[in-house]
């Protein structure tokens, strides 16, 4: 019995540690693959038709959040396995002995939803009342195409 305990545990804590942590912006402005907002905010701003002005800005912005970004992640993932390495070493482990890592995966998490915040909101200062309108057209389309697409999906089971 305490075999399948221990692959469950495992499989768990490997499954959630294999969820990506990914830098904040997607490929195409030269950054590591992004989380699938951060390519629907790109997505958007391709369609607000950014002027070539914007889009040096728009790339200023996200090189100069990059850094802390990747710094987040970096120290993120060291405390992830540290997590894991807590999990499988021998011994009794209690949830208690793992408050202080998890505290510091909660805090890493909420520096990155803080700084994705930040370059989020100096993104949209650079549209037009226009363009924003334009971005939150195809959010609504967006969304309309995702729910029709789960839709779809639910009903074939």
């Amino acid at each position: 019995m305490k075999r399948p305990i221990q692959l469950l545990i495992v499989g768990l804590v490997v499954a959630l540690g294999a969820v990506p942590v990914f830098a904040q912006f997607g490929d195409h402005l030269g950054a590591p693959a992004g989380r699938r907002e951060a390519g629907i905010l790109f997505m958007l701003l391709r369609g607000a038709n950014l002027d070539a002005e914007q889009q040096t800005r728009l790339r200023e912005i996200v090189v100069a959040h990059r850094g802390k970004s990747e710094q987040l992640i970096k120290q993120l993932r060291a405390a992830q396995d540290e997590l894991l390495d807590r999990l499988l070493a021998p011994g009794p482990v209690q949830s208690d002995d793992l408050r202080p890592v998890r505290q510091r995966i909660a805090q890493f998490w909420e520096q990155l939803a803080h700084d994705r915040l930040a370059t989020a909101l100096e993104i949209r200062g650079l549209l037009t009342p226009e363009q924003l309108a334009r971005a939150a057209q195809m959010k609504d389309r967006y969304r309309a195409l995702r729910a029709e697409m789960r839709e779809l999906f639910e009903s074939t089971r």
